[in-house]
């Protein structure tokens, strides 16, 4: 069945509650004490104990174990001490299993000591459950549910337990549970689900039908319970009869959107995409479903189709929906940026982004990738704009003054950048060396663009020796090592672990590829350069003209005028690749 039958439909009841519910009803527990413990230490570990409680209200982990553990040392037999003890011990144990399982221990030994105190016996089940003691876990919550059989929440939690088991016995007795919190009750589509499980487990057909027929007999007119049935008949395989009760569900009630939804799943089962996109539709529109509930189905229905291009079409259209009943929601703004990210539509995607930061200007993350599609746009002037904007709210955030200084770069106002990147060294955190190692880089970009090579080259030593696997400081100053026909043997180690690191990429193998050139290995450079063109899919105007001048060192002039005339066209106002074109040979300058 599809996961969109899995949609929750809401309870008739709020008695059947999570285990959660549970913990909220803590029974005190008495705190016996043997006559071997003087009083006096029974009434200093009481202190302590109490003062430990003030520093568990204020997260103080390790001073509340030190302070409880003081206060069991003075009364060991105080069980519920050493449950405090115990639980301390498995939460700071930072996985140790020997820990874990001397925590366990004593958190036992209070629960079954204290069967009446049902939040501190749940709490050990679920430990012991967690960690692959089921058996006790199952103990735990037989003793539970004998003692508060009259508790749906109890008997739920135990019959739910049962059948993850799988076990034959098990089941039936998770079945007659289910039968009696059913009887005390009335029938729900929470319970008839959990004993469809059941009975899906067992693989028990006629019991299957039977629970969803008296389902519906309890309340035939109900769209939320003609809903289940076809949810059931999906699972069985029966379409037709599917079909069936999802249209008496939405003839029941038009204007919930879980029914619509549900029988969106069923027109997916079947191959129908038309019929898909019309139930969703339905389904987002109605005003019963919250917007979390619409999101939810958003992102499923995106993740099934976005890898498909042809249906980029339907899937703006479910965003359009959605857009035009919640326009000023930056979430869904987003989302819609995000999947636009995903199919590389950087200025649609940069758009909604802004649209985001507009309605909730208090999003740090929001800033930073709007200023990053404008910057991966090409769009300097707004760039600036962006991270200017963004600061205002953030002021000192490293990572938007460094884009600021890339956007100002681009533009050649070289010492804006620089003054604005050494802003950002100045106010980043010292011990982030990813991100100080970056900064540097992008120092070194603008010192380099600014024609001032030397301080370039500083600034890309700084940046690799902050960070030694940082990959764009190796490319661009081995890059520029060539280019400057400086230390070509520094420059090919440096791109040797780029390309070990990155072995596909296109800019990569370009950089490795000039480097040879640069050290007139020509034929190696042409193998290399290759790889590059073969990764990348849009080449630029530099890479062809690589191509063009380590193809013409190889001997094949034909094959390098091709590369420098496509060069060329994407770079038309280029003095020297006009040149080579018009001369059909190779220009150093």
């Amino acid at each position: 069945m599809s996961k969109h039958s899995s949609i929750s439909i809401k309870p008739t009841t709020i008695v059947l509650m999570t285990v959660v519910a549970i913990f909220m009803v803590a029974t005190a527990a008495g705190k016996p004490h043997k006559k071997n413990v003087s009083e006096a230490d029974v009434r200093k570990a009481d202190y302590i104990f109490l003062e430990s409680q003030r520093l568990k209200q204020q997260e103080k982990s390790d001073a509340y174990y030190e302070l409880v553990s003081r206060a069991y040392e003075l009364n060991p037999n105080d069980k519920y001490l050493g449950m405090e003890v115990g639980v301390s011990r498995m939460m700071l144990s930072e996985g140790d299993s020997a820990e874990l399982e001397n925590g366990l221990a004593m958190l036992a030994d209070y629960a079954y000591s204290n069967p009446q105190d049902l939040y501190n016996c749940a709490k050990y089940a679920a430990l012991a459950d967690n960690l692959g003691h089921r058996k006790d876990a199952l103990a735990m919550w037989d003793t539970l549910y004998r003692r508060n059989s009259e508790r749906p929440e109890v008997a739920l939690k135990y019959a739910d337990l049962l059948t993850a088991t799988i076990d034959s016995a098990n089941l039936a007795k998770a079945l007659d549970i289910y039968n009696h919190i059913e009887q005390a009750e009335g029938s729900m589509p929470l319970l008839t689900g959990r004993k469809i499980q059941v009975e899906s487990i067992r693989r028990d057909t006629a019991a299957i039908l039977r629970e969803a027929e008296l389902l519906l007999e309890s309340s035939p007119n109900s769209s939320e319970y003609n809903s289940m049935v076809g949810i059931t008949m999906m699972k069985l395989g029966r379409k037709d009869s599917a079909l069936k009760y999802f249209d008496r569900a939405v003839e029941l009630d038009p204007s919930s959107g879980a029914a619509y939804y549900h029988r969106a799943s069923y027109y997916q089962m079947v191959g129908d995409s038309a019929g898909y996109d019309r139930e969703v539709f339905q389904a987002m529109r109605q005003p019963d479903l919250d917007l979390e509930s619409k999101l939810e189905i958003l992102r499923q229905y995106v993740s099934e189709l976005y890898r498909d291009s042809t249906q980029t079409g339907r899937i703006t259209d479910v965003f359009g929906s959605i857009i035009d009943q919640y326009p000023h929601d930056a979430i869904v703004r987003k989302m819609y940026a995000e999947y636009l990210m995903l199919t590389d539509k950087t200025t649609e995607a940069a758009e909604q982004m802004g649209y985001a930061v507009d309605s909730d200007p208090s999003d740090e993350t929001s800033w930073l990738q709007y200023t990053s599609l404008q910057l991966q746009g090409g769009n300097w002037q707004k760039t600036v704009d962006a991270a200017v904007r963004g600061l205002h709210y953030f002021p000192g955030n490293s990572r938007l003054i460094a884009m600021q200084a890339i956007g100002y770069n681009q533009m050649g106002k070289y010492e804006s950048a620089i003054n604005l990147l050494d802003e950002a060294i100045a106010s980043a955190d010292s011990t982030d060396t990813e991100l100080m190692s970056e900064l540097y880089t992008t120092k070194g970009d603008s010192y380099y663009a600014w024609e001032k090579k030397d301080s370039a080259f500083a600034a890309y030593s700084k940046a690799i020796e902050l960070n030694p696997n940082n990959l764009g400081a190796l490319n661009n100053c081995a890059y520029y090592l060539a280019c400057e026909d400086r230390d070509l043997d520094k420059a090919e180690a440096m791109i040797l672990k780029v390309v070990s690191e990155k072995p596909e990429d296109g800019t990569s193998l370009d950089t490795y590829a000039w480097v040879l050139f640069k050290k007139q290995d020509y034929v190696k450079a042409k193998e290399v350069i290759d790889g590059a063109l073969e990764n990348e899919s849009a080449p630029s105007a530099e890479l062809y003209e690589h191509a063009g001048d380590i193809y013409f060192m190889n001997k094949e002039p034909d094959e390098a005028l091709e590369f420098w005339r496509k060069a060329l066209a994407l770079d038309p106002d280029n003095d020297l690749l006009k040149r080579k074109v018009k001369h059909k040979t190779f220009y150093y300058k």
